[in-house]
């Protein structure tokens, strides 16, 4: 008997990142026409995925992941306490570990969009897990439910590695001496003793946001239930207290050579976007603040020096736009009552 033949509903599409940076739709490779079906088989079982239970934000991710072999797993967002949640990618990465173990096997994760053709955006704490438990080189494909136009993207698309190295000889002195505050500053904050120094050390670091009158410094705080708050959105926090979100410019510091720049966390890269948010629906301009990062010897001695910027350092960004224009308008009055207070 032979095999029906069942019209898609989704037409598929790539995307590719230009010279400039700027994220453009293109056809499939050859490559990526062989694996239609399984993007297919992706978004079917995404799409009759009831696992999510968003009990707050109502906001419903419906995902799955399909290995090279084996079943398809569903996944979904999962929210409990006080707007606390288990992404969908996170979900992901749980299921398909307790079902496959430490399988080394390609995957492809499907993920539901709200309408055709929307590229999929992890959250920066989303790419920390995929990144760390998948690397850098699987599939993430997203569709609207109904069907129409769906995205294949690589998970090297959501990842930065294009940064600036600056020369740590001809260092200006107002940002070397911002180096040394971060440095400083960042030592006497820190409250870590959970973390061995041993693993990823790139990833001990500590930030100075300057705004236009303050400087705020913060640093790694680590519990034994390692649900720990980074050294970034430490020093959001004093910056939100305080009503100032206007970044001027960023610094993060780190012990190191100089082989390699700090590596700061994606969830600490999207917080810092969603404070310039803040300062952007205040000030009604866009702004994308210069990020400086450094790495330092035990002298305190600058070993390396690199720079990016708040927004180029979150390609593919997750943040408030994603909700559309009336969410923007809504929350920029919520901001502008803060600052009224």
């Amino acid at each position: 008997m032979s095999k029906t033949f069942r019209e898609p509903k989704w037409a598929f599409n790539a995307i590719q990142v230009r010279q400039d940076g700027q994220i453009e739709k293109v056809g499939l490779s050859r490559v990526q026409h062989v694996r239609i079906e399984k993007y297919i088989a992706a978004l079917e079982a995404a799409a009759s995925s009831t696992v999510a239970n968003p009990i707050f934000s109502r906001y419903f991710v419906r995902e799955s992941v399909i290995p090279t072999l084996g079943e398809i797993v569903p996944a979904g967002n999962i929210e409990y306490g006080f707007c606390q949640a288990l992404h969908g990618e996170e979900a992901v990465m749980a299921a398909y570990r307790s079902r496959f173990g430490r399988s080394t096997q390609d995957v492809i994760i499907g993920i539901i969009a709200g309408s055709p053709g929307n590229i999929a955006t992890p959250c920066g704490n989303c790419r920390d897990i995929l990144l760390d438990d998948l690397g850098t080189d699987f599939e993430i494909v997203s569709g609207a439910a109904d069907g129409g136009e769906a995205i294949v993207a690589n998970m090297s698309h959501y990842l930065f590695s294009w940064f600036k190295t600056l020369s740590t000889i001809e260092i200006h002195p107002d940002l070397h001496n911002l180096i040394g505050l971060a440095i400083q500053h960042g030592d006497l904050l820190v409250n870590d003793a959970f973390s061995p120094k041993d693993v990823h050390p790139e990833r001990r670091y500590h930030a100075l946001i300057v705004t236009k009158v303050e400087r705020f410094v913060g640093a790694h705080d680590v519990m034994c239930d390692y649900h720990p708050i980074y050294a970034l959105r430490d020093a959001i926090r004093q910056a939100r207290r305080k009503h100032d979100p206007f970044v001027q410019l960023v610094v993060i510091v780190c012990r190191g050579s100089g082989e390699i720049s700090p590596h700061v966390m994606y969830k600490d890269r999207q917080h810092l976007l969603e404070l310039n948010l803040q300062a952007e629906l205040l000030a009604k301009e866009e702004n994308d603040p210069p990020v400086f990062l450094a790495t330092y010897d035990d002298e305190r001695k600058v070993t390396g020096l690199w720079q990016t910027s708040v927004k180029q350092w979150l390609p593919l960004p997750f943040t408030s736009r994603n909700f559309g224009q009336e969410h923007i308008e809504s929350l920029a009055k919520y901001y502008k009552g803060l600052s009224d207070n």
